[in-house]
């Protein structure tokens, strides 16, 4: 006998790394993308015209705040300088997926098997989660259950995953995080009982699967029955 909607699993799907790879491909991290780099030159710039400093001075400036912050920047900014987080994401994220988004012609398909059990959680702005997933011809899958980085809770806080949780009300144990970050994608849920896959290279890892990529992890938890 089929499960009811009610009694399915759920699944949170990270973006960057998870649903594609950055740099069309290129590269295996965040940090080591031109994603990042381009990035972090729209940051430096941000400081240079709104702080009035120094290419050198804005490097400094972002380093210090950067790491005062936890890495969230835009809320260094808002508390110290008053400049509005949103101002900040709508002049450094607005960048073009079609630099760094490579199209995979069978993943809107795959996903769509999840329709209604799906939920995006991503530490990026909307501007820019919006952006990709119109360019991968994903966004209505999701059905608005899109979780982006502009509030004060942000991932990896646990909290955020379970706001999901309340949302779909489910237990946490009826879902899955999927993403290719340990320490944002598998640490925090499981620390509330979700369960976890790892997508991306085989290393050390707390979650209880690991797929290469992001259509072989659906696969994974078809064949196991999950889904």
């Amino acid at each position: 006998m089929s499960k009811t909607m009610k009694e399915q699993n759920r699944f949170i799907f990270d973006m960057d790394g998870t649903l594609y790879r950055l740099d069309k491909g290129q590269s295996q991290t965040f940090a080591k993308s031109r994603f990042r780099a381009d990035l972090l030159n729209n940051a430096y710039s941000f400081f240079m015209n709104r702080l009035g400093l120094s290419l050198k001075d804005s490097v400094a400036e972002h380093e210090r705040i950067s790491e005062r912050y936890d890495g969230e920047v835009s809320l260094g900014l808002e508390a110290e300088y008053g400049i509005d987080r949103y101002d900040f994401f709508a002049n450094t994220w607005n960048l073009d997926p079609e630099e760094f988004v490579e199209i995979d012609k069978d993943l809107p398909e795959v996903l769509h098997q999840l329709k209604g059990r799906v939920a995006l959680l991503t530490a990026a702005p909307r501007i820019w989660a919006i952006s990709v997933l119109a360019h991968l011809g994903v966004e209505s899958i999701f059905d608005g259950r899109i979780y982006t980085g502009e509030p004060d809770e942000r991932k990896p806080n646990p909290r955020v995953f379970q706001r999901i949780a309340d949302d779909f009300s489910v237990p946490t144990n009826r879902i899955f995080s999927i993403g290719d970050q340990e320490h944002t994608d598998i640490v925090p849920a499981r620390t509330i009982g979700m369960k976890t896959v790892l997508v991306g290279p085989s290393q050390d890892t707390v979650a209880n699967y690991r797929a290469d990529n992001v259509k072989l992890a659906i696969g994974l938890l078809k064949r196991e029955g999950f889904v």
